[in-house]
Parts: C-alpha cells; structure tokens; sequence
C-alpha cells in the first residue's frame, strides 16, 4: 500500500472516529445501497426486455434486407463490369471499323480520281477534234487534256502499264490541239501587220487565251519558239516603222527657225559681216532664244496626251515638247508591251529583259542615234561647252 493510500485511510478513520460512526456498519449499508441499485437496474431491464426483443428482431430483418441489398448490388456490379467489357469490346471494333472505313474511303477517293483522270471521254475527244478554239468548252477540255498529259508523262517516268491503255489516244489529241492553237496564234500575230492596226485589240485576245501558249510550251517546246520568234519579228518591224514615221511626222511639227552657231543673243540684223558670214537672219529670234513656257514640258505637260502630227499640221511646237512626246510614246509603249511579255509568253528576269531587247532593242537603238542627231542640229552651241 502507497503511502498516499494509508493517508486516507487513516483521514477515513479518522472521519468515522470524529461522526462516531462504526465500519463494519457503514460499509453494510453502502452493500446494502448497491443491491438496490442493481435490482431496480435489472427491474427496468426486465420492463424493457420486450423493446429489447423488438430491438434485436428489426436489427435482424435490416441485417437480411442489407444482405438482400448488397447481393443484389453484387449483381449490379457484375452486370456493369460485363456492361464495361462489352462497350470496351465495342469501342475497339468502332475505332478499328473507323479505320477501315477512312482507309477505303481514301483509297476509293485516290482510285475514283485515278480512272477519272486516266479515262478519256469522248466529249474531250469532239471538243478538240471539232469545237473553234476561241470557245470557252475548248479552253475547258483543253486544260483537262493538259493535266492527262502530265499525268501520262509521270506515269511513264515510272514505267507504269496502265498509261500505256491512253498514251496513243492522248498523243492524237495534243497533234491535233498543237495544230489548232499554232494557227490561232500565227493569226492573230498577223494582225499586228494589217495597216493602221491597234496592236492593243490583238494582244489583248491574246491574253485572254494565254493558256495556249502554256499549253505549246509545256508539250512542244519547239512550237512555242516558232511562235515566240514570229512575235519578235513582227513587233520588232512594227514598232520600229511605227516610231520611225512618228519620229519623221514630229520633226515637221518643229519651229522653222533653227539656231545655228552663226547666231549671236543681242546681236542686231543692221551689223555688218564679213565677205565669209551669212547674210540669213533668223526671222523670229524669241522662238530660239527665249524660255517662254518651254518649262511646261517638266511640269504641266510631262504627262500630258502624246501629240498627234496629223491632228496639228498647222501647229508647231518646240523642241522640247516634240521630244517629250516622242520619249512618252516610247515610255508608254514599252511598258505595255513588257507587260504583255512577261505574262503572255510566261517568262521573269533576265529572260524576259532579252526578250524584250529583242522586240525593242532596234527602235531603242534608231531613236537614241535620231535624239543624238536632231541634239547636235538643235544645240550647237552644246559643244563649246565641252
């Protein structure tokens, strides 16, 4: 015993000592208490028995339903798993038929574009063989036509069999398209050469056929040079009498009184020459050596409408207003004709900086030497300068 228990016991001894109160006779009545507690604990356990009984018998029916219920979850479970296999199953079918599917519809795609393009139909055959080349249902066909020829020409890279089916019927038609559209372009080449022509109205009918020159250039090569030096030659001849004659029109459009290196500014008619100076005067000394509204040439009228010599025969103009004219024709023409050479004839850059040069080369060349000469004639005086 700890000595914090004899304390107690020797502070309960003391107490029952202190009340006069014996043990053995208290702890008796403490039994005695503890016994009627225990009865009335087992009396209302007893009242209560039959709750008790009540109690037991729902717990057990709620314990059968729960089994119920959980063998029936049990069975949810499984049904659902076998639900979630089957729709598994399902899914990898779906994407694998998916794939199926998107296989043979590309394959039915690639196949179905394969025989259209190497099928000729017999409209492409009548339209070519028989339709004008300027109709619209020729220009259809023929891109058509184009496009099975470049087909074939891969196809024979690749040593193909099934172009050989098509080859020989392909090969007639574009005999036939090449013969067509080289007498197209032959004519309307002519045209430039009719007297009095507007070259514009033939290039331009041109360009709107321009894929007959695509055509020729991507088949026959040779074709298309002969068609490109017919061009040359002609424009080349055209431009050149062109501004030939405008150039020769103008000059008579020119001041009569030309400067010569005889003539002095200031100086009067009445001063007498020597035996070797030329007695000719100048008639109108302002038109030569006067500013008067030469300087319109730079400013109002450096992009003003070229100056038709037939239309001002009674006219005359000075030196600068010819040569401007003359240069804007030049201007206007060339760009023109640039213009209509890269994109007709399909051509970028250098190539088509030489093809240029020789359409334009030699009227470049007859209007420099003519600017050189008619400048000396003008300005002779230039010289003392130098």
């Amino acid at each position: 015993m700890s000595t914090s228990d004899t304390i107690e016991d020797g502070e309960v001894q003391e107490l029952l000592k202190t009340t006069g109160t014996d043990l053995r006779q208290y702890s008796a009545q403490i039994e005695k208490e503890f016994k009627e507690v225990e009865n009335r604990s087992i009396e209302d356990y007893i009242a209560q028995s039959q709750n008790i009984a009540n109690l037991h018998n729902q717990i057990g029916t709620t314990s059968n339903i729960l089994e119920r219920m959980e063998a029936g979850l049990m069975e949810i479970q499984c049904a659902l798993n076998n639900i979630s296999t089957e729709i598994t199953t399902l899914q990898k079918k779906s994407v694998s038929m998916s794939v199926q599917l998107t296989n043979r519809q590309s394959i039915r795609a690639q196949l179905s574009q394969f025989i259209e393009d190497m099928a000729v139909p017999e409209e492409m055959i009548q339209t070519i063989m028989e339709v004008p080349v300027t109709e619209k249902e020729f220009l259809t066909h023929l891109m058509e036509l184009n496009h099975k020829l470049n087909l074939m020409k891969e196809l024979n890279f690749k040593e193909s069999k099934s172009s050989q089916d098509i080859s020989e019927v392909l090969f007639k038609l574009k005999i036939k398209a090449m013969s067509k559209l080289r007498v197209y372009c032959m004519e309307q080449i002519y045209k430039f050469r009719k007297p009095m022509t507007n070259y514009q109205i033939p290039q331009n009918a041109m360009l709107k056929f321009k894929f007959f020159f695509e055509f020729i250039l991507s088949n026959e090569r040779g074709v298309a040079q002969d068609i490109c030096n017919e061009y040359i030659d002609t424009m080349g001849k055209i431009y050149y009498s062109y501004f030939k004659s405008y150039s020769t029109r103008l000059a008579a459009l020119k001041f009569e009184e030309a400067v010569s290196k005889d003539d002095l500014m200031g100086l009067e008619d009445t001063v007498t020459r020597s035996i070797f100076s030329k007695t000719s005067s100048l008639k109108n000394k302002s038109t030569v050596f006067s500013i008067g509204d030469r300087g319109d040439v730079l400013n109002q009228q450096l992009e003003a409408p070229i100056i038709v010599p037939h239309a001002q025969q009674k006219t005359r103009y000075p030196y600068e207003s010819l040569f401007r004219s003359e240069q804007y024709a030049l201007v206007d023409n060339a760009c023109r004709e640039y213009l209509f050479v890269t994109e007709f004839f399909i051509v970028r850059g250098p190539q088509a900086q030489e093809l240029f040069n020789q359409i334009m080369g030699k009227t470049m060349t007859m209007l420099i030497v003519s600017c050189c000469l008619t400048w000396n004639e003008e300005f002779p005086f230039y010289k003392l300068l130098y």
